[in-house]
């Protein structure tokens, strides 16, 4: 491995990668940091059938063909009335979408680097990235090991974080503080090929099956409204009761419901997602509301997107981070719009401490 590049990845979910690949076709010499060794399980796992042209552009649509994910065929939720509305895509332009196997997809795409000899820096954490004036600079370390790499462009994938846009200055906004609990439950049988969403007082629920009896299971709500950590097992059975359908598909054991995780899935933005040298993807740019599906295909769009500029860039296109960020505004205003949408269709609990805010935080749009 070299110490300069033309380009750095700081990160290896799919919006770094996808940046990766998209460099590695126009050719262009670059490496790859991430602080994990092999991939970590995060939430998002629904590619809706709109991603799939977006997929093929990648070079990637034939990793879905795989025992791991599975096709999926429609939506139902029970949100704005008492009453189960489904969306089926079978009738639309691209068919199913995808239930991916997230950890497998990761891999996949690892693999798929790994085979265009990109040079991956696998379990070393960045410490610190200096603008140059023409180049950063990185000082990355694992263990006792120190490295010091420099590019021409660096680009930020650490997720929402945004640590190497942070460590140059840059400022990320939250527009809310919205929380996933997150647990796996092992039904005794395969429930149907569609995501179930409810809403309930205190936030909303969300399920999708995996290939496996599996069921990846979530609640979203805010701060103000979890309960201690000796309080969390009583708390999620309860919210769960208040279903109407949800209650009826799972039926979670204390053990499942206590191997929980929580993690920020609110909305949060860069005031400019890139610099002189630098340029972020993925949720380091533009973090979304897991409601809106746009998680994974947003990532893989930004990192398609993101190493298309970086490559105009060094073609001595001057405007290409303009046209990157117009890209990335251009989707969050459309993302917007639809989650203001999506939030005032609740009405039901309209005076309930999530419900104000999420109301609250749609009026602010």
């Amino acid at each position: 491995m070299q110490n300069s590049y033309q380009v750095i990845i700081v990160g290896a979910g799919p919006a770094g990668l996808a940046s990766s690949l998209t460099l590695s076709a126009y050719k262009i010499p670059h490496c790859i940091i991430d602080a994990n060794i092999t991939p970590v399980l995060k939430l998002g796992d629904a590619l809706p059938p709109n991603a799939k042209p977006l997929l093929k552009q990648l070079g990637i649509l034939h990793l879905l063909i795989s025992p791991e994910h599975i096709s999926y065929y429609g939506n139902k939720s029970v949100w704005g009335s008492d009453e189960v509305h489904e969306k089926e895509f079978i009738e639309g332009l691209h068919g199913s979408g995808f239930l991916l196997d997230r950890l497998h997809f990761e891999k996949q795409l690892r693999n798929l680097v790994k085979k265009n000899k990109t040079d991956f820096y696998q379990g070393y954490q960045l410490k610190k990235a200096y603008d140059q004036e023409d180049f950063v600079e990185t000082l990355i370390q694992k263990s006792t090991e120190s490295i010091t790499l420099k590019a021409k462009y660096v680009i930020d994938a650490t997720g929402r974080k945004a640590s190497v846009a942070r460590h140059l200055g840059a400022v990320k906004h939250d527009l809310d503080m919205q929380l996933t609990i997150s647990f796996w439950h092992q039904a005794p049988q395969k429930i149907s090929r569609q995501i179930w969403i409810e809403a309930t007082e205190n936030g909303w629920w969300y399920l999708s099956p995996k290939a496996t009896n599996e069921v990846n299971c979530m609640f979203f709500t805010i701060r103000e409204v979890l309960p201690t950590r000796n309080q969390m097992l009583t708390f999620l059975k309860e919210e769960l009761q208040k279903t109407q359908q949800i209650k009826t598909i799972i039926q979670p054991t204390d053990i499942e419901l206590s191997n929980y995780k929580i993690m920020a899935s609110g909305t949060s933005y860069l005031e400019k997602p890139y610099g002189k040298n630098w340029l972020a993807v993925g949720d380091a740019a533009f973090s979304y509301d897991p409601i809106s599906s746009y998680g994974i295909t947003s990532a893989l769009a930004s990192g398609f997107y993101g190493g298309h500029a970086i490559a105009a860039k060094l073609n001595m296109e001057e405007d290409a981070f303009i046209t990157y960020r117009y890209i990335i505004e251009n989707g969050a205003k459309s993302y917007l719009n639809k989650l203001v949408h999506q939030y005032n269709m609740e009405q039901r609990w309209s005076d309930s401490v999530y419900w104000k805010n999420r109301l609250k935080q749609a009026s602010l749009v």
